[in-house]
């Protein structure tokens, strides 16, 4: 199983469509509003014990949500559409590099199949959009070791607290600066760093403006 988000980076929005079915969350999946048809049909809260407008910050270890609303709404997806495939949950899982771990515990929803062995996160979103797996990284730099200017000059350097990523599409050759970790916005990160394309000519420049680190 795996749904196939997309991702609005300008509004920090993620989409999900099948069908008549529409979902949209600007918090990384707290929030997710569903429409039928068009008309909204009710808000799915990932703490619906927590006040109406509670949201969890950027946590690296998040917070259980034994409450998740989304967790029956997404049976509801898989029995409604079971061309989204079915949960796997198991502990094999392949890694970027094409290799198996063995875990002790399951991620997330588990599997996006028993072939190719992918984890998903609660969204259903497969490791390899959520981990870049079709980028190379070029080169990286830790939050702590951005300069000053640069955290007073980028409004959006508070949504990457992990550090920045400078990558190059492997299908495309597009180069852009993105957060370290982050792809779409996540339980983890439920604000993310919107990725900024650069120029083979600039690229390495920006990188030695944020006291990056070429790898």
């Amino acid at each position: 199983m795996q749904l196939d988000w997309q991702v609005i980076y300008e509004e920090n929005k993620l989409v999900f469509e099948i069908e008549n079915h529409r979902y949209e969350t600007i918090d990384g999946g707290q929030n997710i509003f569903k429409y039928v048809d068009g008309v909204f049909v009710k808000r799915i809260r990932q703490f619906p014990e927590k006040p109406d407008n509670w949201l969890q910050p950027h946590m690296p270890q998040p917070m259980s949500a034994p409450l998740d609303q989304w967790e029956p709404e997404m049976d509801y997806l898989l029995e409604t559409f079971p061309q989204l495939g079915e949960k796997h949950f198991v502990t094999t899982y392949r890694q970027r590099d094409g290799n198996l771990i063995e875990e002790d515990s399951v991620r997330g929803m588990g599997v996006n199949n028993l072939t190719d062995l992918i984890s998903v996160n609660r969204l259903g979103q497969p490791a390899y959009v959520q981990e870049r797996w079709d980028w190379v990284e070029l080169a990286n730099v830790v939050y702590e070791h951005i300069p000053n200017t640069m955290l007073e000059q980028d409004p959006n350097i508070n949504k990457a607290p992990a550090g920045l990523c400078w990558g190059k599409n492997k299908d495309t050759g597009v180069i852009q600066r993105y957060g370290n970790s982050q792809n779409c916005p996540c339980h983890v990160f439920p604000q993310i760093y919107p990725p900024v394309t650069l120029s083979e000519d600039e690229w390495k420049e920006d990188v030695v403006r944020y006291n990056g680190v070429f790898d």
